[in-house]
């Protein structure tokens, strides 16, 4: 839905998982109302400091010198959906404009409140505004940025970029200042400065492990795993919270990529009994391009054996991790799942 259709309507949410889009809509609906930041008829709220009672309340208000009182609310899913009250939002007055912005937060409890506030937005009739990147046309959706810098990017530099930064378009935009600094009065971003300037995500470290790992790289792969963990005291944190989980989603990845390998199939013209073997999450045919020729190469590095004793290794990681066999300490359990790894591999 447009900014311009969407502040016809008294209640206006703004969800999805990309920051970068959420920013983007909640500065076109300001525009489109024609609301400065020090409007007199515009007042803020944060979910977590504040209640929906409160929000109407000011929402409610007659508007001085507006059309409408304009209510902003951020954090929204800071706030428990229960504490609505039922009809609270269709109670509002036409000369109403509450914003509810469902900022980026973590976990499942904010899965289930943004589901909630939605079905809520949806009851009253206001509008959805959905906020989700689509990762098939991610390299398109950093070319104003790029504009703005004046700046131009090869296909390259740009599918390393969004590799690096996990698919956030939101981290990718931020990365793009730095690179315009960066190459300074040259007008365009090469992949060298990319891999030069741009700081890698978690997943992006745990891909360059896995494949530091096929590849029986052992030095390589034992500095991305340090990168990983940081310090030996974090060790268990990381490995439970993110070391462990991106290598699953990594390997099961491959399997797949290497499941289309053996068919002679990509990931796009798999046939649909090859679709029905893959999970629901993490599911290749669903990933973004840039993502399924990462996880493609890895797999003709490897097979389907050499895969599963891989992730028998996890499993057994994971198990010394949480006390449920031998270990020693954090860092070395994690370090031994590496060679064990590379170990396996070799052996098929």
């Amino acid at each position: 839905m447009t900014p311009d259709k969407a502040i016809t309507q008294r209640t206006v949410l703004i969800v999805g998982d990309e920051e970068l889009l959420r920013r983007r809509s909640l500065e076109g609906l300001m525009a489109a109302a024609e609301i400065a930041k020090d409007d007199f008829d515009l007042e803020t709220f944060e979910g977590d400091a504040s209640d929906p009672e409160s929000w109407i309340a000011a929402a409610g208000t007659s508007p001085f010198l507006a059309e409408k009182r304009t209510v902003v609310v951020r954090h929204l899913l800071r706030c428990d959906p229960e504490k609505l009250r039922e009809g609270a939002l269709a109670s509002l007055p036409a000369s109403a404009l509450l914003i509810l912005v469902a900022d980026e937060e973590n976990g499942d409890k904010a899965d289930r409140w943004a589901k909630s506030w939605t079905k809520a937005v949806e009851k009253a009739k206001g509008a959805v505004m959905l906020c989700n990147a689509d990762p098939k046309k991610a390299a398109e959706a950093i070319r104003p940025e790029l504009a703005r810098l004046g700046k131009t990017m090869s296909s390259a530099a740009s599918a390393t970029l969004l590799e690096m930064t996990g698919g956030s378009l939101s981290r990718a935009t931020d990365e793009l200042e730095k690179l315009a600094l960066f190459v300074g009065d040259a007008e365009r971003i090469d992949e060298a400065a990319v891999r030069a300037v741009v700081v890698p995500s978690r997943e992006w470290n745990v891909f360059a492990m896995i494949d530091a790992i096929l590849d029986a790289n052992v030095s390589e792969a034992l500095r991305h795993l340090r990168i990983l963990v940081g310090t030996a005291s974090k060790a268990a944190d990381v490995g439970h919270s993110s070391i462990i989980p991106m290598a699953s989603r990594t390997l099961r990845m491959t399997w797949q990529a290497r499941v289309c390998l053996d068919a002679g199939r990509g990931p796009g013209d798999a046939t649909p009994e090859i679709r029905a073997t893959f999970p629901e999450r993490p599911n290749l045919a669903k990933e973004s391009p840039w993502r399924q020729n990462r996880v493609m190469g890895s797999a003709r590095k490897t097979t389907l054996p050499a895969l599963a004793a891989c992730l028998g290794v996890l499993a057994d990681t994971d198990s010394r991790l949480k006390g449920a066999l031998p270990n020693y300490t954090p860092i070395d359990t994690l370090e031994r799942m590496v060679l064990e790894m590379v170990e396996a591999l070799r052996k098929r």
